[in-house]
């Protein structure tokens, strides 16, 4: 029986992650605005540790999953910049909370951050 709940939690909940963050319609474009958030909080090429581990992460999802790249990072990064526009804080609040959201869903890809073992 608990092998069968183990199951069933992981599948539901780890495995197949059921919605798209950030109101994204799709898992290309969930990765690109991860993507986004990243380069935000650090533009300017390689930097390593949680952020890199993140920005290579992420990236890698968007090339695995395929299609117009070009496209879905600029709905990523346009998706981004309405809510930045839109978040009554300074951008560096809603970042935050976007890289913790983001890094989080990551996990629930089954990825794990070395810089955090």
């Amino acid at each position: 029986m608990l092998a069968v709940l183990f199951w069933l939690t992981w599948k539901s909940d780890i495995a197949a992650p059921p919605s798209h963050t950030f109101e994204t319609p799709s898992q290309e474009v969930e990765a690109a605005y991860c993507l986004a958030v990243v380069r935000q909080i650090a533009p300017g090429g390689r930097f390593g540790g949680y952020l890199g581990e993140a920005q290579d992460f992420w990236l890698k999802q968007l090339m695995t999953y395929g299609g117009d790249m070009a496209g879905n990072l600029t709905q990523g990064e346009t998706l981004l910049g309405r809510h930045l526009a839109t978040f009554p804080g300074p951008d560096r609040v809603w970042l935050m909370d976007a890289m913790d959201v983001c890094s989080n869903r990551a996990l629930a890809y089954g990825f794990r951050f070395r810089a955090f073992q």
